[in-house]
């Protein structure tokens, strides 16, 4: 392990740990909808400049007590939804540069360049792949704003992502807490 990694924090420190809220979903080909969602990000054991990341969701459902005519919804997680995993890799340590590397059971796997400024990162495509039977309209392209407040202990993002069919547009807004940290 390089004395550059023991000398400072890691670059992504603010991030390390799990994170989990709802967030809703939006886009002009479907019906809107509320979701349930847990984000983990873990620290190479080795000491290397990579974060692994997991994310799950849930479909938000009416839970007990939310009967036809009630007029306040308990949302309760439901069925599972989406997720992805993958590794953040931070090319020479850096503290500005960072790259996402995702794959998606849907049949997608791309790579996000990323800009830190201080507890938020900005992410844009570099590029997507996709298997054969992946589902048309095919994905063209993602942005992601992460924004941590490190005073509330929140993680809040807006994915944006574009179509064949559809241009550029924000398609998720994300509102979590931090439920664990990790060493």
């Amino acid at each position: 392990m390089s004395t550059a990694t023991i000398d400072k924090p890691h670059p992504l420190e603010f991030l390390i740990g799990t994170w989990s809220g709802k967030g809703k979903g939006f886009y002009p080909t479907i019906p809107s909808f509320e979701f349930f969602e847990e984000v983990t990000f873990v620290k190479d054991p080795a000491g290397r400049p990579v974060v692994a990341y997991v994310q799950k969701t849930r479909r938000a459902v009416a839970g007990s007590g939310s009967g036809e005519g009630s007029e306040h919804k308990d949302l309760v997680p439901g069925p599972p939804l989406h997720a992805e995993s993958g590794f953040i890799r931070l090319p020479g340590w850096s503290n500005e540069k960072c790259e996402l590397i995702l794959s998606q059971p849907t049949g997608i796997a791309s790579v996000e360049v990323g800009r830190i400024d201080g507890t938020s990162i900005d992410w844009t495509t570099s590029g997507i792949v996709r298997s054969p039977s992946a589902k048309p309209p095919h994905v063209t392209r993602f942005t992601r704003k992460w924004v941590v407040d490190l005073r509330k202990k929140t993680f809040s993002y807006i994915f944006a992502m574009a179509t064949e069919e559809t241009p550029l547009q924000p398609h998720l807004e994300v509102y979590l807490r931090k439920v664990e940290t990790l060493a």
